[in-house]
This record gives C-alpha cells, structure tokens and sequence, in this order.
C-alpha cells in the first residue's frame, strides 16, 4: 500500500446503523473495522437510529461514531443538523466523505460539497427497484460534486450510466466482502432429523426476496421429495403473509420461521441448498454467505447474482418470478448429493479468490488513494480544420506540450463539403489521442449530439474550441454535457459577408464561454466591443518549440527539389492562401524583385481557396520560373532552413505561429502591422513591418534585405534571442495551464 504523509480522515455516512445484520450496514461496519487505523481516521456517520451498532461497538474497532438526527433531509432537522454537519467537516478536516443510502447521499453530498470536502464518494448498492423519476432527477443533479460512485456489481453500474447518465470512468465497482469462517453443523438444535434436506432462505421477509414464488414450487415437489425441510431466516416485513401462504398450501410443518438472527453464518452449517429468489438485487450478500460457507446456491438472474452465481459451476440461475424453472432446479440440487457438494466447494474458492472482507477492504483502500491524487483533468481540443496552419499548430503544441497532469485529446470535424484532416493525422504521429466528428453541411444539430455524447462517455472536464464552427458546436455541447468550455480566438477574418454573420455567431455564444482567450490586445478589444465580459478575455501569446527550429542545416538535394540553386535567395509566404493572407501583394512585389535580381525564388507555402488563382496571376506575369507553389508542408524546419526572408503580407491577423517559427528558425522577417505583430516585431530591431497593401514598400525592403546580408543577419539573430525569451511553447503552456485550473476551480 502507498503511504501518506497525514492520516486521512474520512467519513462514512449511512441513514441508519440500528441493524448490523443488513448488508450495506454490515459493509459499512466491516471496511470501518478493517481500514489501517496508521492510515486512516475513519468517522462513522448516523442520520437516524442506532441499535446494535452503539457507540461502544464501533469504538472497539478503533473508530468514531457520530449521530445527527435528521428526520427529514428536506426539513427543518435536514438544514438545522446540516449546519451541524458542515462545522463537523471542517472542524475535523475531513478529507473525504463516501455516503450510502439515497438520503445520504443527498444531504452528506450537498453539506460535504458547501464544506469543500475534497473528495466526496457516493455509493449505489441495488438496482434501483424503489426509485422513482424525481430520485433520478435529484442524483442527476448532485452527481456533478461526487469523484466516484461505488457500486456492487456490474448490472448496478449499467443502471447507473443508463438512468443516471455518468460516465463510466467515473463509476468503480467494488464487489461486497464476505467473512469466510469454518462453519459447524447443527440440523439437531433446530430439531431437522439428520437425513432431512435442508433448503435454506436468508433474507428479510418481503415482496422483492421472492418467498412467493419460493414456497410455491416447495408444494409442486414436496409429495415428491417429502425429506425436505425449509428454513427461512429474516425479520417478518411481510405482515405475516408468508406464514398465511404456507399454511395455505399445505406445507407450514416442513417450514421453520427463525426470524431475524445475528449468527447466520453459523446457521449455514446446516443447509444442504441455499436460495435466493429474488425479484431484483445488487450484490447479494445473502449469496455471498451461502458461498462462504461451501452451499450450492440456487438464485434469480437479477443485478449481481450472475456476477455470482456460475450457472452449473458453484449453483443454478433461474429466471424471476418463475415457479417451474425455480422447481426444476430445486429438484436437480436434491436429488444429486455430489452436485450439491462439488457446487459448494466451487463456490467457497470462489469468494475464497474474489470476495472475501479483505480483497473489498484492500479495493477500498486503492480506490481512496487514487481518489486523493491531484485530479487528472480530461481536455478536448476542438476545430473546425482547414488545413495545417495557425491554430492547428497552437493546438498541437498545446497538447504536445502537456507537463501538468491534463490529458489533451485532439478532435477535429470531418467537413463532408471540404474535408481536412491533417491535423489528425499529425496528432497521430505525435501519439496523441485523437477524435473525429462526422459534419454533414455548414451546420449539423447531430454533430452537436456526437460532441455532447463523446463528453459524457469520456468524462471529459474541459472543452477548448479553436473557431467559428467549433465554438458554435462547443458552447451547445458544454451546455448539454454540464460541461466547461474555453474558447480560443485566433483570429477574426471578416472578410466577406458570410464570415461576418459567422463572427456575429461566434460573439454571441462566446458570452457564455467559462474563459475566452485570444493571442493578441487587438482580438481582445474587438471582443470587448462586441460585449464579451472583459474579465472573461485573457491574452495569451503563441509559442512554439523553439528546438524543433533552431537548425539552419540542410542538404543541397533539399533545395533543389524545389529548382533552388545553391547561390539563390530564398524569399518566402507562408499561410493558408485566402485572401486576407495577401499573396497578391507577395506576387506584386515578387514580379517587381524579378526584374531587378535573377538570383531569387519565391516559395509560396500552403493550400486554399486562391490556389488556382494565384497559379494564374503567376502565369500571367511570367513568373513560373521564378515562384514555387510547394503546398502544404509537414517539414517546416528543413523549409525555413533555406529561406532568406519570410514575409507575412496579412490585412489581417492575430499572432501568426508562422512568425515566430521563422524567428525561431534565424530567417529575416518582413511583415505588416496587424494584430499581435507589432508586438513581436520591432521596426528595424528585430524585423521589417509595413503597412498592409504596400506593394511598393515590400519590393523596397526586399531589395534592401537581398543587398545586405549583414542586416538579414542582425535582424534574424535578434529576432531569435526575443523568440526563445518571450514566446517558447512551455511559456504558452504554462499560461494555459492556469486557465484550465482557474476554470476547474470555479465550480
């Protein structure tokens, strides 16, 4: 077992503890017990009665038991014993609450969560027979403040994610404990004649226990099988109905009626069969018993049973409420003595292997340990991708990057009218986790349903969306999943109509958004003007991994694979080609180079809407043998390892990741004053900057930077040393890193 510095105190908290026999109680009990008190304070915690399980009791087993009596969660003794509550959790430092039962779970949860109890654990120990639509409704509500729900079996877990809707990572299933003893026989104290059979029933007498249908097939087979005696253990809840339904058909004198009994297990010892009929069920700790003392066992297959009960291996499943199949199977069990024992001694290696009090209290004790780890946070990076370029980059580096304890998931949407997936695919090489959502047209509510699904079944924390489309479909998903949701705005282009009434979109739903966070004072401002809550913008910059840059070494066949000779300058745009981007100006300014130098290429890096366009003006100027259209590029290093000049000609921009890798990369930088780019170059310092659309001015700074290497090479030098200062990866991460923790933490 791990240690800790502290002991942890932790809370158990039950409605009532009057009855020690009952099966979450005695759970309760035995972990209290069995928990290392060197590791452990353990506080058990009574909303109601107390009868057996007195203080003196659960003192013996090195442990406390506090009573708040509330008569009704929802009433004056609910709130007045719930301020008792919350002084109690504070006062003892309480590090970690696990309720049981549906009132604790309300009231220990909500009292525990206004405490700032930090770990608060809920458990669900049937499958759900008693609950109605407002006991849904209300755990739907309160899951949200609960780290884990315990549960007995795998059937409970699955009516847990079916009703309740939780994700399955946060559900833990933790099988009941069962203390294994040898047992003794006793068929004489309770006056059976020794070659009697002895069928056995534990359980509380009441409808769901299936004594019905129980005492029935004992009258279908009991002329046959007259050796047979019946023996039923439980407190009477049934009003005598059982009792009536025996002497009624005939068989009251092979019953025998102990009641409630505290030495069950004792009582075992003379059982040949045991049952359990049951209509509906957990985890049986009824069957774990007949387990533990190596009885063939005969149950419904209902919640857990099966999770128990080994069809043919350690007894027989039938099907509820069934007489015949029930019958059918009594007879095989007492007609064939070795089946019965063979089955018995299954069952006792069984719960031997898998049940037994310390493999539970050992589940337990990995299940609080994990619990008080610093919480791993679930990120989903999502965009609506047109290829591998800006914020791409960002989210690749963000989630490239992760050093404190968030595990990022790249997702992209699948544009079925322009679809791009690079982004995927990179994150892919990179080994991170990826997602792909289907999008069929500019806007599909199922894409919304597919987001909001992959949030609940992943147990993802936080949302962080990267544009337009995915800021649309991020905050509807976020609100649908109870989810938190961050927006990043890299950039707004409003370059056309269609993008305006986008950009109008995307400032409404972004008022909603826990954080928005943008990469320049620009995009900052515009967002202000467009009422978003200045508290809720922050400007964090872009950074890159400067070591992936830092490399001006490249082969000669690398060049010329782009017709590049060994002697020419390398002047190069790189960027989505669109047409805030500015290539036209680029082309202007590269025809007018053209004519003044031979030893000069142009590469025009990227893809987009202007391809075909561009590829005509080049034609047109003739230029072809002076321009290169490389496409897009997954080796951008080895491509600025022979660039020259990099210029950005953008109208509009927020920080351009371009910028900084070509500073990273030692290339001399002529770019406009746009967004966050006269932040990071300075005129003259570190780089060039232009007006943007001056064509003339950009042929001007070309030729001086071609005629002056010594410049290009001041230039680009400084521009490095302000890269790795101000603008590294880790930097941004860090940043980020405080955004998703100061968001968590708003809860």
């Amino acid at each position: 077992m791990q240690t800790v510095s502290k002991k942890v105190n932790i809370v158990l908290l039950t409605d009532c503890l009057a009855d020690l026999a009952g099966g979450a109680e005695k759970q309760i009990f035995e972990l209290a017990k069995r928990l290392d008190k060197n590791r452990y304070n353990v506080l058990v915690v009574s909303l109601d009665c107390v009868g057996k399980a007195s203080s003196q009791l659960i003192e013996s087993i090195g442990c406390r038991l506090i009573i708040f009596r509330v008569v009704r969660v929802y009433g004056f003794s609910g709130l007045r014993q719930g301020l008792q509550f919350l002084k109690f959790l504070k006062q003892e430092k309480v590090d970690m609450v696990m309720t049981y039962h549906f009132s604790s779970d309300m009231w220990g949860t909500f009292w525990s969560r206004l405490a700032g109890v930090p770990v608060i654990l809920s458990n669900r120990r049937d499958m759900g027979f008693w609950r109605m639509s407002w006991h849904v409704a209300a755990y739907r509500i309160v899951n949200r403040w609960v780290k884990k729900i315990v549960v007995v079996s795998e059937s409970v877990k699955n009516m847990v994610i079916a009703t309740e809707h939780v994700a399955q990572e946060k559900i833990e299933v933790i099988y009941n404990g069962v203390e294994l003893s040898p047992v003794t026989s006793l068929k004489r104290e309770l006056e059976i004649k020794d070659d009697e059979i002895v069928i056995m029933h534990v359980a509380n007498l009441k409808p769901v226990k299936g004594h019905t249908y129980f005492l029935q097939a004992v009258a279908q087979i009991i002329n046959e099988y007259p050796k047979i005696k019946i023996v039923l253990i439980g407190k009477d809840e049934f009003n005598g109905a059982i009792q009536k339904q025996a002497k009624e058909l005939g068989i009251e004198d092979k019953i025998i009626f102990l009641g409630q009994r505290n030495d069950v297990g004792r009582l075992l010892s003379a059982a040949d069969i045991c049952v359990l009929p049951s209509v509906s069920e957990g985890m049986s700790n009824a069957i774990l018993e007949y387990m533990a003392a190596g009885k063939p066992v005969i149950a419904t297959r209902v919640g857990g049973n099966p999770e128990l009960v080994q069809e043919g291996f350690n007894g027989l499943l039938v099907a509820q409420e069934n007489v015949g199949e029930l019958k059918n199977a009594l007879i095989i069990l007492i007609k064939d003595e070795n089946k019965r024992k063979e089955m018995g001694s299954n069952g006792f290696k069984r719960a031997q292997e898998y049940f037994s009090m310390n493999q539970m209290v050992v589940s337990y004790d990995k299940l609080f340990t994990n619990s008080l780890r610093p919480k791993t946070v679930k990120l989903l990076h999502l965009v609506s991708s047109g290829g591998l370029f800006g914020a791409e980059r960002v989210i690749l580096n963000l989630a490239g990057h992760n050093n404190n304890g968030t595990v990022p998931i790249v997702g992209a949407l699948r544009n079925y009218h322009n679809p791009h997936l690079e982004i995927i695919e990179e994150a892919r090489k990179m080994g991170l986790r990826t997602v792909i959502f289907n999008s069929y047209g500019q806007f599909d509510l199922g894409t919304v349903g597919r987001v909001t699904k992959f949030l609940k079944d992943n147990d993802i924390d936080i949302i962080h969306t990267h544009n337009y489309k995915s800021d649309i479909i991020g905050f509807l998903a976020s609100r649908l999943a109870n989810k938190k949701w961050i927006a990043t705005n890299h950039v707004w282009h409003n370059t056309d109509a269609k993008l305006k009434i986008y950009e109008r979109m995307d400032a409404f739903v972004l008022k909603f958004a826990h954080k928005v966070l943008t990469v320049s004072d620009e995009i900052k401002n515009d967002l202000i003007t467009k009422r978003i809550n200045n508290d809720k913008v922050k400007v964090i910059y872009n950074g890159i991994d400067i070591s992936l840059f830092d490399n001006r070494s490249t082969s000669d066949d690398y060049k010329h694979s782009f017709g590049i000779k060994n002697n020419d300058i390398v002047v190069a745009i790189v960027g989505r080609l669109s047409k805030e981007k500015g290539h036209h100006i680029f082309l202007r300014a590269a025809k007018e180079v053209s004519t003044r130098r031979g030893d000069i290429k142009f590469l025009i890096v990227g893809d987009g809407p202007l391809k075909e366009i561009l590829a005509s003006e080049v034609k047109n100027n003739n230029l072809t043998d002076k321009v290169v259209f490389t496409g897009v590029r997954n080796d951008m290093p080895q491509v600025y390892s022979i660039c020259d000049i990099l210029v950005n000609s953008s109208f509009i921009e927020g920080l351009p990741i371009t910028i900084l890798e070509a500073m990273a990369s030692k290339v001399c930088i002529i770019a406009t004053r746009v967004g966050a780019v006269p932040q990071v170059i300075r005129q003259g310092e570190n780089g060039i900057l232009l007006d943007p659309g001056d064509d003339a001015g950009l042929t001007r700074e070309i030729c001086a930077l071609i005629d002056r290497p010594e410049l290009r090479n001041m230039l680009a030098d400084q521009a490095h040393r302000d890269v790795c200062e101000h603008f590294s990866v880790m930097s941004m991460v860090k940043h980020y890193s405080e955004i998703y923790k100061e968001v968590l933490g708003s809860e």
